[in-house]
């Protein structure tokens, strides 16, 4: 295990994901760094090749999103169970929790985006992850991020145009 290739391949991609799920940014390089540290310490249970990207992005996925769920989990009084239907909630919180005017429209609107969209646009345009990495992180193949970024592209302008915030140019 080469963990400085592992921490500078995966750290943006990581953090991003992080932060689409509700991290607030300082959050989110706090858990990916704890993931990494998981990750050394329980280096043994790794059942693929250190070389497969895919097997070490989803590995290290779940790793971060086991413990950005344990801290939800202790900030709420240690309730372990939540309805299926309440996880996207739970995943908003930090991002719903913002009064729009601080957050600002954009960061309102990208929080209205379904999930799947809001992670890939915060990995690759907050973080700058390419499209591989974006794709073994989350367990789908290169033209899979490149729709989903185009959609949330679409859903983004979208939104801002019917909040106002942007202008329409014929």
């Amino acid at each position: 295990m080469d963990l400085d290739r592992i921490i500078d391949r995966w750290r943006g991609p990581l953090v991003g994901l992080l932060g689409a799920r509700g991290a607030s940014p300082a959050d989110a390089v706090e858990l990916a760094q704890d993931a990494f540290s998981e990750a050394y310490l329980g280096r043994e249970r790794f059942e693929g090749s250190w070389e497969d990207d895919g097997a070490v992005g989803a590995w290290l996925r779940g790793i971060a999103l086991n413990l950005l769920r344990a801290g939800a989990r202790r900030r709420s009084g240690g309730h372990r169970l939540t309805l299926v239907g309440d996880r996207d909630a739970l995943d908003r919180e930090a991002v719903d929790a913002q009064p729009e005017a601080e957050a600002g429209p954009v960061l309102a609107a990208v929080g209205r985006l379904q999930e799947s969209w809001r992670e890939v646009l915060m990995m690759r345009y907050v973080e700058g992850s390419g499209l591989a990495e974006i794709g073994a992180l989350l367990g789908i193949g290169e033209r899979a991020v490149e729709g989903r970024l185009r959609r949330a592209r679409t859903e983004l302008r979208r939104l801002l145009e019917s909040d106002g915030s942007v202008e329409v140019k014929s």
